[in-house]
C-alpha cells in the first residue's frame, strides 16, 4: 500500500469517527458551531483573499474579500435560523426527519479558494456533516489557511475533532484515492471538468458543477444605460474568475449595438481592433484543451493586452472584442475567465435568442444566462427558450447569480447546471443538498371496519 493511500485511510478513519459523534448533536448544537465558523471567517476575510491572491496570481484582493464574505456570512446568515437536525419540518400528515450524509470529499478551486473553502465547511457542518477537501495544488496554502480556520473555531465551539481535514500535500493519486475511498458517502465537486467527471466516476454520490459560458442579451427595448453598467460590474469583478461571468454581448439590433459599444468605452472599455484580436487569441486560448490559458486567467486588462504584445491605458476596465459570429469558429464567444468580453449584433430578438442559446448548448449549457429588456414578452420568451439554470432579468450575472444580492435564489458558490450541464442538481447549492431527508408518513386512509 503507497504512502498516499495510507495516509487517505488515515483522514479517512478520523472522519469516520468524528461523523459518528457528530450526528448526535442537536440543533442547538449545530448553530452554536455554524456561529463561530461565522465570526472566525468575517474577522480573516481580508487576510485570507490577500493570501489568495498573493499565492496564485488570480483575480484582485479587495474583490475576493467579498467572495469571502458571501460565502461564509451571507450563507451563514441565510442558513442560521433554518432546521437541519431532526424532524425539519410537517406537512400534510409526512415528517421529513434530517440526517446527515456523513463523510463528504471535497474539491475546491484555484479561482476561488478560500471562498469555496469555507462556504463548503460550512454548508457540511449545518447538517451535522464532516468534510476532507483536496485542494487545487496552486492554492493549497490559503485554502488549508481557510480551513484550519473554519476547523479551530468549530473545534473551540463543541464540534468534534476533526470535522474538516484536508490532504496536505495536494496530488492527483491523493485526490483519486480520496474521491475513491469506499467510506466516504458523498463528493462536492467544484473545479474544472475533469474534476467533475472524476467525481462523477468515483462510485460514490457526487454533487459536481458545470462549465459556465455566460451570454447577455441586450434587447433594444432595454435601459441600455443600466445594462452596461450591469455587465461591466459583473465582468470586473475578480477580473472575471467566477464562472458565471458574462462572456458575450448578443444584442438584437445594430443600432443598439452601436449605442452599447460607445457606452462601453466611455466607461473604461477598450475596443479591440483585428489585428489586436488575433494577437488576443494566441495568448488566451489553451486550444488543446479547449480552456482559457493559465497565463491570463484572472490577470488584470493590462497584463492580458502585453502578454499578446499592445498596450492599453492604465484606467482600462475591460477588453472589448467583436465576434464574427456565436460557436467553435470565433475562440472569443468561449469561456474566457478574464476582463476579456465579444460582442455580436443581429436582426432580431428571435435571432439573439438563438444565439445565445447556442451559446450555451455547446460551451455553458444549464449554467447562467442574462437578458436585459423592458418588453415583458421578450423576457418570457428568453426564460422558455433558454437552456440556463439560472435565468436573470436585468441584473448583473455574477452577482445575480450568486444569490441574494440582486434576488432570492440562496446563496451559493456552487452552481449546479441540471442535466443540460452534466450535473443531476440544478440549483444554487445549499446545506439543503447535503441533508439525507427522511419521510415518515402517517396512514391517512383506513381500509378496515370494525365488525
Amino acid at each position: 500500500m503507497s504512502t498516499t493511500q495510507q495516509q487517505i485511510d488515515q483522514l479517512v478513519a478520523n472522519a469516520r469517527k468524528a461523523s459518528d459523534a457528530f450526528k448526535t448533536y442537536t440543533q442547538e448544537q449545530v448553530d452554536k458551531i455554524c456561529a463561530a465558523m461565522d465570526a472566525a471567517s468575517v474577522e480573516n476575510e481580508v487576510k485570507l483573499a490577500e493570501m489568495a491572491v498573493e499565492e496564485t496570481g488570480i483575480g484582485r484582493a479587495d474583490h475576493k474579500a467579498i467572495k469571502n464574505h458571501l460565502g461564509a456570512h451571507i450563507v451563514y446568515e441565510y442558513f442560521k435560523d433554518k432546521k437541519s437536525v431532526g424532524v425539519i419540518e410537517e406537512k400534510d400528515g409526512v415528517k421529513y426527519v434530517a440526517e446527515p450524509f456523513g463523510v463528504l470529499a471535497a474539491a475546491t478551486p484555484t479561482t476561488n479558494p478560500t471562498s469555496t473553502t469555507m462556504f463548503k465547511a460550512l454548508i457540511a457542518l449545518k447538517g451535522r456533516n464532516v468534510i476532507i477537501f483536496a485542494f487545487h495544488p496552486r492554492a493549497q496554502k490559503c485554502s488549508a489557511a481557510s480551513a484550519k480556520l473554519m476547523l479551530d473555531a468549530a473545534v473551540k465551539a463543541g464540534a468534534p475533532a476533526n470535522c474538516i481535514q484536508w490532504i496536505e500535500e495536494p496530488s492527483i493519486e491523493g485526490t483519486t484515492a480520496l474521491m475513491n475511498h469506499p467510506d466516504v458517502n458523498l463528493i462536492l465537486a467544484t473545479g474544472g471538468n475533469a474534476m467533475v467527471k472524476s467525481a462523477y466516476s468515483s462510485g460514490h454520490p457526487a454533487i459536481g458543477v458545470g462549465a459556465g459560458n455566460t451570454p447577455v442579451f441586450i434587447s433594444k427595448s432595454a435601459n441600455l444605460s443600466v445594462a452596461i453598467n450591469n455587465i461591466i460590474a459583473s465582468k470586473t469583478f475578480d477580473n472575471g474568475t467566477i464562472c458565471s461571468s458574462d462572456q458575450s454581448m448578443i444584442f438584437d439590433d445594430k443600432e443598439t449595438a452601436e449605442k452599447g459599444v460607445k457606452l462601453m468605452v466611455e466607461r473604461g472599455a477598450y475596443l479591440v481592433n483585428a489585428e489586436e484580436k488575433v494577437a488576443l487569441e494566441k495568448v488566451m486560448f489553451d486550444k488543446e484543451r479547449g480552456v482559457p490559458s493559465m497565463a491570463i486567467v484572472g490577470k488584470s486588462p493590462q497584463v492580458i493586452a502585453e502578454l499578446a504584445g499592445f498596450k492599453v491605458p492604465a484606467d482600462t476596465k475591460l477588453l472589448l472584442v467583436p465576434l464574427t459570429c456565436i460557436g467553435p469558429d470565433d475562440w472569443f464567444s468561449h469561456e474566457k475567465l478574464s476582463p476579456v468580453l465579444g460582442y455580436i449584433s443581429y436582426n432580431s430578438s428571435d435571432e439573439a435568442i438563438a444565439a445565445a442559446k447556442s451559446q450555451l448548448l455547446w460551451g455553458g449549457a444549464g449554467h447562467t444566462a442574462v437578458v436585459h429588456a423592458k418588453d415583458e414578452a421578450i423576457l418570457n420568451k428568453f426564460a422558455m427558450e433558454i437552456p440556463a439554470n439560472r435565468l436573470l432579468l436585468n441584473q448583473p450575472a455574477v452577482h445575480g447569480s450568486v444569490g441574494l444580492i440582486y434576488n432570492n435564489l440562496p446563496p451559493s458558490l456552487t452552481l449546479g447546471c441540471g442535466t443540460d450541464g452534466g450535473n443531476y442538481l440544478s440549483n444554487n447549492i445549499n446545506y439543503k443538498d447535503l441533508l439525507n431527508i427522511k419521510q415518515v408518513a402517517s396512514r391517512i386512509v383506513d381500509f378496515e371496519r370494525d365488525e
